[in-house]
């Protein structure tokens, strides 16, 4: 598809403003009009041509805006809320849309991924409990292996996550589970090492393609006990022992679920010389993945699902780049997550300069003055998304210590917010 045929079409967003830069860098490219529709304000408001305040959850109010403002295509974004009421009213219509509603569910509900990794006989921790009691059951308390995890049944970024290695501790964990639930749904799992990986695979026309592994760093917080990312470092030294095992069985399991489009990434523990499936995302990741998978394959898969959801069709190359021509090549890739203590923004310096240097290949800011931080037990209590490109281990620390040099957040006690945390940290 030639970029002067979208010429002039109208593209609706959806859901988080996490991608907006690169959406706008898209649609200028293609020449296409962008629209965002929301019930609130949101970052996507500072990139679009047009703004509409309509409520994107509310299906029967989308179906009549999206018939009414001539738009040619749906771009859903990546938030977990919006895409699971958009992909219903988005096919309803009979626009290009990459997923439905069951397909979504069989790799965002935690426990529906369970279920499909046991059909297809891919390893995953033991399943105690799934389900929305008020308290956990008695039966199923009393039979409970120390340690597990309670999660919530859907979400992410840590939200909702405890390690419980005793009944006070589950109690407790399984009601913070419990109220991060959209669904008011939590589960309850054997605990298992938290080394991980994170894997990627793009979707095409129809082709299956793995993109990438990362290899996933924690950092361990206590009270209650929990783990929240640090650094995704690509490429994964367990590439290649991972594809040997599973691709073909992955393979097999996206074509059966009738995968097409879109973007898939998967989340599995590393355990000796073991394997076991976590969960899934039908969608980006959150700390903007499509970078490094540009970096090394050279797809850009914002244009290729921006290029489908306008015409039905995709593809994985011919796109204009999103990555800056003077940012050097390097054998290796870091998403970093920056943590912050507890306290509240007062003021953010050296953003910019950071973002000047020529291995920060992109920083995105996730908060801004004013904002109050609580403690540090999710993404969401992280600062920023820092991407860099490295060939050794005594690099990438020296970019983290210019990080640190150069940008500062300042509480309103006057102290510094950001927490330096050495890299390829994995504490169990």
């Amino acid at each position: 598809m030639r970029n002067d045929e979208l010429k002039g079409k109208r593209l609706l967003l959806l859901g988080s403003g996490v991608w907006k830069d690169q959406l706008r860098q898209i649609a200028d490219d293609m020449g296409i009009t962008l629209l965002f529709a929301g019930n609130s304000a949101s970052p996507l408001d500072e990139v679009v041509d047009e703004t509409w305040r309509v409520d994107s959850l509310d299906h029967e109010a989308m179906k009549r805006f999206i018939g009414t403002h001539h738009i040619d295509g749906v771009f859903m974004g990546g938030s977990e809320l919006v895409v699971s009421h958009a992909c219903e009213y988005v096919n309803e219509l009979g626009y290009p849309c990459y997923c439905n509603k069951e397909q979504w569910e069989a790799f965002e509900n935690k426990v529906c991924f369970k279920h499909l990794l046991m059909k297809y006989g891919l390893p995953c921790a033991k399943l105690f409990f799934a389900g929305e009691c008020d308290e956990l059951p008695r039966e199923v308390a009393e039979g409970i292996e120390y340690p597990v995890v309670t999660k919530p049944v859907d979400g992410g970024g840590g939200v909702g996550f405890s390690v419980c290695r005793n009944m006070g501790e589950l109690t407790r964990g399984y009601e913070r589970a419990r109220e991060a639930s959209r669904s008011g749904r939590a589960m309850v799992e054997a605990f298992v090492r938290n080394e991980s990986v994170k894997v990627i695979y793009g979707f095409s026309d129809g082709e299956a393609r793995f993109l990438l592994m990362a290899d996933k760093y924690r950092v361990k917080y206590t009270n209650p006990e929990s783990y929240v990312v640090t650094d995704h470092v690509y490429r994964s030294s367990h590439t290649d022992d991972f594809r040997s095992r599973y691709e073909g069985t992955l393979v097999k399991m996206f074509r059966d679920v009738g995968i097409r489009e879109g973007t898939l990434w998967m989340e599995v523990f590393k355990d000796g010389d073991n394997y076991c499936f976590n969960e899934a995302g039908f969608r980006y990741l959150g700390n903007i993945s499509v970078y490094p998978v540009e970096y090394f394959t050279g797809i850009n898969q914002m244009a290729s699902d921006i290029t489908f959801a306008l015409t039905g069709h995709s593809q994985f190359y011919g796109h204009r780049p999103l990555i800056r021509e003077e940012v050097p090549r390097k054998t290796h890739y870091c998403m970093r997550y920056v943590h912050l203590r507890e306290g509240k923004i007062a003021r953010i310096e050296g953003v910019e300069a950071f973002r000047s240097l020529a291995e920060c290949v992109y920083l995105y800011v996730l908060q801004d003055v004013g904002a109050e931080i609580k403690g540090p037990r999710t993404i969401g209590q992280c600062f920023a998304s820092v991407h860099l490109v490295f060939d050794t281990a005594e690099e990438l620390r020296g970019l983290i210590k210019k990080l640190h040099e150069t940008v500062h957040v300042t509480g309103t006690d006057g102290e510094e917010m950001m927490k330096n945390i050495e890299p390829f940290i994995v504490d169990d």
